[in-house]
């Protein structure tokens, strides 16, 4: 079997990511302009944003090494939450997004940012550069092919050992998956867990994990009643009900560079 012609894969990645933004103007010629209102709006605030992504920080932190330069890329760092967070405790790291103005706004803040697409970034980092690869609510946006070349060039670049963290909407959560999954027009469809584990595992990577995130905490249906229904077939309900319509509406795959 020949090997994969760099200049080859990086012409198609090119020729990908034109057909993607070719999409983006399709839904609304003035939607990638108006894209950093949009995540004010259905993100949420940037400090509960730093909050939420605050929970990563220990297992990045752990395999982070002394190496010199950064040792941790986001991908598509977005208003630049994450990279705040590694900024504030300390971590060296790197993000990569082709939003130009938001470039230009990280990097006002002081925060590392390259201007360009990611999955040519990554094509074009030697092997084992990095610690720790990160990327939230990036591969919703992805097709199947894309996904896939991205966990390959992420399983090259990172050391062994090294740590890959992807973060996306929960389809389980029947609200995300049948409804605020597609306030963003730019996602392609949901990701069910179990797929992305066995696509991270393919691709080499080992110890893949998923982390449950952010459940609606406010609604508790565990003291439900229903008249004329058994306590515990009102239980098995509530518990039903409680996951698929309040339960986590992220989830996180955590997975190990091979070698």
């Amino acid at each position: 079997m020949n090997a994969p012609d760099p200049a080859a894969e990086i012409a198609r990645l090119r020729a990908e990511v034109a057909e993607l933004r070719a999409e983006v103007r399709a839904h609304s010629p003035r939607f990638a302009a108006i894209y950093p209102a949009f995540e004010d709006r259905f993100r949420g605030a940037e400090a509960d944003v730093r909050e939420r992504l605050a929970v990563y920080l220990p297992e990045v932190r752990s395999c982070v090494s002394d190496a010199a330069g950064p040792r941790v890329l986001d991908l598509g760092p977005g208003r630049g939450e994450w990279l705040q967070v590694l900024a504030d405790a300390g971590v060296p790291a790197r993000g990569v997004d082709d939003n130009p103005a938001m470039v230009e706004h990280l990097r006002g803040r002081g925060l590392d940012v390259a201007a360009g697409d990611a999955a040519e970034h990554l094509a074009a980092l030697p092997d084992g550069k990095l610690d720790a690869v990160t990327a939230f609510h990036v591969v919703e946006h992805l097709d199947l092919e894309s996904t896939l070349a991205l966990l390959a060039h992420t399983a090259r670049v990172l050391r062994p050992g090294g740590l890959l963290v992807l973060e996306t909407p929960h389809p389980a959560n029947l609200v995300m998956g049948a409804c605020n999954f597609y306030l963003d027009p730019t996602h392609r469809s949901p990701i069910p867990p179990a797929r992305l584990e066995f696509l991270a595992a393919a691709s080499g990577f080992t110890d893949v994990r998923v982390w449950e995130l952010h459940p609606k905490e406010d609604v508790d249906l565990s003291g439900l009643q229903l008249p004329g229904v058994a306590a515990a077939d009102t239980a098995v309900l509530a518990a039903a009900l409680q996951k698929g319509l309040f339960g986590p509406q992220d989830y996180a795959l955590l997975a190990r560079a091979p070698g």
